[in-house]
């Protein structure tokens, strides 16, 4: 693999890795190529899509320019491997994360000084997609406080190589949690990150899920289909890489632009490779929608769909249209739409437009928390200074009992 000189380097299991809990070790790639297959299936649930090893290499390769990877194996005394994660070095602006309107103006006043005070560099357990998702997993007989030592060993490591001023582990579902409780003794605080929205779907009949919702939700989807209906405008979902490479041109991604602009968080910017990229590496649970007039699209939404889960990623949409189609409305719907037709039960969408999501969607939240600390002691001390300015309570409404 290639070092940032370009130079080959390998990161192999070292003494200085090694946790002194039941000979624990670790194996870090920087190229999902240099990945041992095999052993990273074994921790792997079958479904799971987001440590499949082929969405890693479709943001490998759409995100190099703008991303650092490593991919983590750990493994016990026998060299079973009992742990896998990933770990994405990326600079965002932390302004992103103030909602209260004093932090805001300050880390916007800093901003126009100089952008090195506001623009940091952070290493994330975790990918560079605003999706709820984690990315640590482990096998039933791992020791998992063993592995968050080594883990947290191998992060502050990193964090060195990478010269990143804070260390972030995202987005946990409380299931997750249990394990992570070593790291509140290891100098992490914990926080709410957003909660993201979860359809349940009881049956494959998309007419069956409308009738399961309340008589006024019911009654808004109708007016917004009726209006996307007599717009002219048809949906196409896809997974077809030469249609999507046809359609996806810069002016469609124009569409997403214009979302990403619009965003209160912008966390990350993709590519238009990345929407080209993640159908041809995963053609079996990536597809597209387009919302097309005539041959010309009007928006498009990208999601995954494996087994009884489907998660919706993201959008782009014409605002100019927005008000007279419901484009934006239309294309949610039609995700949950898609959802039962791929006879999903359990169908994500999304940690914004809570309203919508909620109230005429019937989406229950489901809690996402995150851990954080800095790399080094001053900047652990100035996030334990503005922890409730850049991570600021998120309440839960209507929560997922169990997942």
């Amino acid at each position: 693999m290639n070092n940032d000189n370009g130079t080959m380097v390998s990161e192999r299991p070292r003494s200085a890795t090694q946790s002194p809990r039941r000979g624990l070790t670790e194996e870090i790639q920087r190229a999902v190529a240099d990945v041992d297959l095999d052993a990273w299936e074994q921790v792997r649930p079958s479904s799971d899509y987001f440590m499949d090893l082929r969405l890693l290499k479709a943001l490998e390769i759409s995100m190099a320019d703008s991303c650092r990877f490593r991919f983590v194996i750990y493994r016990d005394a026998s060299t079973k491997p009992v742990a896998i994660a990933v770990l994405c070095t990326f600079t965002i602006d932390i302004g992103i994360l103030a909602e209260d309107a004093w932090s805001q103006w300050a880390l916007s006043r800093l901003g126009k000084i100089s952008r090195q005070l506001v623009d940091y560099r952070i290493l994330f357990c975790g990918l560079p997609l605003s999706a709820g998702q984690s990315s640590l997993r482990f096998t039933p007989e791992a020791d998992t406080a063993g592995v968050m030592n080594l883990l947290d060993q191998t992060l502050r490591r990193v964090a060195r190589q990478d010269k990143s001023k804070i260390i972030v582990l995202k987005e946990f579902a409380d299931h997750e949690m249990p394990p992570l409780k070593t790291l509140e003794n290891l100098g992490y605080r914990k926080a709410d990150s957003l909660p993201t929205h979860i359809v349940h779907l009881r049956s494959d009949s998309f007419d069956e899920y409308l009738r399961s919702l309340g008589q006024n939700s019911r009654h808004s989807i109708k007016r917004s289909m009726k209006k996307f209906a007599a717009s002219g405008l048809q949906f196409m979902t896809t997974s077809d890489i030469e249609t999507i490479e046809r359609l996806m041109t810069p002016e469609v991604y124009e569409l997403y632009e214009s979302v990403f602009l619009r965003s209160k968080t912008k966390f990350e910017h993709l590519p238009l490779s990345f929407f080209t990229e993640m159908p041809r590496q995963l053609p079996d649970c990536c597809e597209l929608t387009f919302a097309m007039e005539a041959e010309r699209v009007r928006g498009f939404s990208i999601a995954l769909h494996s087994g009884h889960d489907y998660c919706g990623l993201y959008m782009g949409f014409d605002e100019s249209i927005n008000s007279d189609t419901h484009l934006y409305f239309n294309l949610s719907l039609r995700g949950i739409e898609d959802a039962a037709r791929h006879s999903a039960t359990h169908v994500e969408i999304g940690q914004n437009s809570e309203e919508v999501k909620r109230i005429k969607f019937g989406a229950l939240q489901s809690r996402r928390s995150i851990y954080v600390r800095g790399s080094n002691g001053i900047m652990n001390w100035i996030i334990g200074l503005l922890f409730k300015q850049l991570f600021p309570s998120r309440p839960v409404h209507g929560e997922v009992p169990t997942e």
